[in-house]
């Protein structure tokens, strides 16, 4: 009698089984599209974008249609021009040119960025848009400051046009020992599938707009820290430096950076114009050590340590002004 009441049980135990697995999966599926209604629905409120403001100041057209929008202060020569990193936009320096009043000062977009043509440019482009602005607006023999990976390409270009620059101003420049994290060249992949053409309208509609305005605050944060992050520049990295076009740059730019890097270190020692390396002493983007062998690795170099991190032209804009003047004296400016 046991016997046949433990194989009725062992029968009814599984029939159940298969109800029960499909039970589960119906849990699991309203579970997993409730999670989803969640993303949306914060991709839309938390996570949405604010819309892209109109563009202010000139723009000037390249070769092969690429355009660079720039930001002018009149004044005598010798101009100045100010390159920004990755991402940014030529608000990057608006802190830093009214206290440059004894010059004229363009600061740009770079290509990708900012108002100019979106989309990612190779290393040498950015060089040859920069070859091709100073002829077009007459910018004779600049000095060129640098923040960031703009210092990177201010230092490429001293490379490779020595005689059309008067000096250079490197401010937290991403040279010498600077290396992207496996984890940022990870983040840029990533960017890079997403932004595919038939992935990215979809993307936008369900997650990525979320999943920007939440990385970008962290990234901000370690940028700034220790100080606050610029509400300002916030503002600019979600209406611009988040939006189709500036993502492709940055993501194209953090792949390429560190062979970009490389090669400019090996020539550091012939280029002899005159330069200041200014490097936040807590800069957690370009460690400090990097700052000091940047000048001591440029035969005509010094060195000037500011307290606090990577965004000096932010946080100390008069020391960026203090050494154009100093290039610009240097060289009879």
């Amino acid at each position: 009698m046991a016997a046949e009441e433990s194989v009725e049980q062992k029968e009814e135990t599984t029939a159940e089984r298969p109800g029960r697995r499909r039970s589960r999966r119906r849990t699991a599926l309203w579970a997993l599209l409730a999670l989803a209604g969640v993303v949306v629905v914060l991709n839309w409120t938390y996570g949405r974008l604010p819309p892209t403001p109109k563009p202010t100041g000139s723009f000037v057209t390249l070769a092969g249609g690429l355009r660079v929008r720039y930001l002018e202060r009149t004044g005598p020569e010798p101009a100045v021009l100010l390159i920004h990193g990755l991402p940014g936009t030529a608000e990057d320096f608006e802190a830093v040119t009214p206290l440059i009043s004894g010059h004229r000062t363009i600061a740009i977009d770079r290509p990708g960025y900012g108002f100019s043509s979106g989309g990612y440019f190779s290393f040498d482009r950015q060089l040859q848009a920069v070859h091709e602005l100073i002829a077009r607006l007459h910018l004779g023999r600049p000095i060129l400051v640098g923040h960031s990976y703009g210092g990177a390409i201010s230092l490429g270009y001293a490379e490779r046009h020595p005689a059309e620059v008067r000096g250079l101003v490197l401010v937290d420049a991403a040279a010498t020992c600077t290396r992207n994290t496996a984890f940022a060249r990870d983040q840029a992949r990533f960017v890079q599938f997403v932004e595919l053409p038939v992935i990215s309208p979809l993307a936008d509609v369900t997650f990525s707009q979320l999943l920007r305005t939440a990385s970008a605050e962290p990234a901000e944060e370690e940028a700034f820290s220790p100080e606050a992050v610029d509400a300002r520049h916030h503002q600019r990295v979600l209406a611009i430096n988040l939006k189709h076009g500036n993502l492709e740059a940055f993501a194209g730019e953090t792949l390429a950076a560190d062979g970009v890097i490389e090669g400019i270190d090996r020539n550091l020692h012939a280029i002899h114009v005159p330069a200041i390396v200014i490097q936040g002493d807590r800069d957690k983007l370009v460690k400090p050590a990097c700052g000091r062998r940047l000048a001591a690795s440029l035969p005509n170099a010094s060195l000037e340590m500011v307290g606090g991190g990577h965004m000096v032209p932010y946080t100390h804009p008069q020391v960026v002004a203090a050494a154009v003047e100093k290039i610009a004296q240097a060289r009879g400016g």
